[in-house]
């Protein structure tokens, strides 16, 4: 009855964190957009993220074996609210400080998705993770629907960036109230050396292949996070499309996600995986054909259905591979320090791919890095379903 309470208090603090993130997320991006319409910007502020968030899982995985988990939950909450404070204090100075904001919100996501990984792993078991994510993404597919829709509205309606400083101001809040919902969670520290060497360099097949196909997920997820958001508004050219498109894309998640909620099952998840995969690449090649808010809005339609075809089984099928281990209730946050070496590899080289095709292919760069991460999911299905289901 207690891991059910836990459980389900985990998830009201979820949803205020999501609140909080995609509130304010993607209008980060287009911030610092509009401020010197230049993507190497935001490629140095996503790669000083992504360069800080595995140090922090390493340290967060060494702290947890001696004190509780929860509190490293609660400084990642911190750190996010911190985050979009720093911002409102920049101002529009955020351009001299991209590297400085990239560290803070490298660490807060670290710390927090290590103890929300963790967390997630004690109050779940292999026959409701499927169920848990599915109804967890339905949730935040909700808040997706909503938030962007809200806070395009509110940056429509004030003059100059007043919009911007509004919709970070409502975040911070929210993350503060997570923080102090968070007082009521709890784990048990864990008293044993801190090795992780073993499963960064694994002999199991298995978590080999998980790790690989999160590899390729990162990729994937750190271009469409970002590059979809800015095309979206370069099309349309203002925050309220932009919320708008998000608006459709959510609906999408939310009748994809209660799908897997219904019918996925640990032997039914590879054929969702290959079929999302499927998807993905159709969704991409819309994408080649032409850039405009039409193919944006149909690349929008079918990736959102992919993903989450995707997403789900990926992480439940990470979870179950790692209660196979006889001591996964001892080694389960050395296993999610290793899992995020190959997601910090894999968006820290797509970022500097990117970076690279912008230089030398200019307009085409887009187009080609779209066309490279059209394969990823693929690769994923490749890479969990070689060897023997869980």
């Amino acid at each position: 009855m207690e891991k059910k309470y836990l459980l389900e208090r985990l998830i009201f603090i979820t949803i205020l964190f999501t609140l909080g993130t995609v509130f304010s997320e993607v209008f980060v991006n287009i911030f610092i957009w509009r401020l010197k319409n230049d993507y190497f910007l935001i490629i140095t502020y996503l790669f000083a993220c992504y360069l800080t968030i595995p140090f922090i899982f390493y340290i967060s995985g060494y702290i947890g074996m001696s004190l509780d988990r929860v509190w490293i939950y609660k400084i990642g909450i911190i750190f996010h609210a911190l985050f979009y404070f720093l911002i409102l204090i920049f101002n529009k100075n955020i351009t001299s400080h991209l590297i400085e904001l990239g560290i803070i919100k490298g660490i807060a996501m670290g710390f927090y998705w290590f103890g929300y990984h963790i967390l997630v792993f004690d109050y779940t078991a292999k026959e409701n993770r499927d169920y848990f994510y599915a109804n967890l993404a339905i949730i935040s597919a909700v808040i997706s629907l909503l938030a962007p829709f809200a806070a395009g509205f509110l940056i429509n309606r004030f003059i100059d960036y007043k919009g911007y400083y509004t919709v970070f101001i409502i975040s911070s809040l929210f993350f503060i109230f997570a923080v102090y919902l968070s007082t009521k969670l709890k784990s048990v520290p864990i008293k044993k050396p801190y090795k992780i060497e073993d499963l960064i360099f694994t002999k199991n097949k298995k978590w080999r292949g998980t790790m690989i196909a999160y590899f390729f997920l990162a990729a994937k997820d750190t271009i469409s996070m970002f590059l979809i958001s800015i095309l979206v508004f370069k099309v349309t050219g203002n925050e309220f499309s932009l919320g708008k498109y998000i608006f459709l894309v959510s609906g999408i998640t939310i009748a994809t996600s209660y799908f897997i909620g219904k019918f996925s099952k640990p032997e039914t998840r590879h054929s969702y995986v290959l079929v999302g995969s499927i998807i993905y690449f159709l969704a991409c090649i819309i994408l080649i054909y032409k850039i405009n808010f039409q193919t944006l809005i149909l690349y929008g339609i079918f990736s959102a259905i992919a993903d989450y075809l995707i997403r789900i089984p990926l992480s439940a099928y990470a979870l179950d591979i790692i209660s196979l281990d006889a001591n996964a209730s001892e080694r389960k946050m050395e296993y999610i320090v290793a899992r995020d070496i190959p997601i910090a590899l894999g968006r820290i080289i797509i970022l500097v791919v990117f970076a690279i095709f912008l230089q030398y292919i200019n307009e085409s760069a887009v187009k080609a890095i779209i066309f490279i991460i059209s394969f990823m999911p693929y690769l994923m299905y490749k890479a969990m379903y070689k060897h023997q289901k869980v």
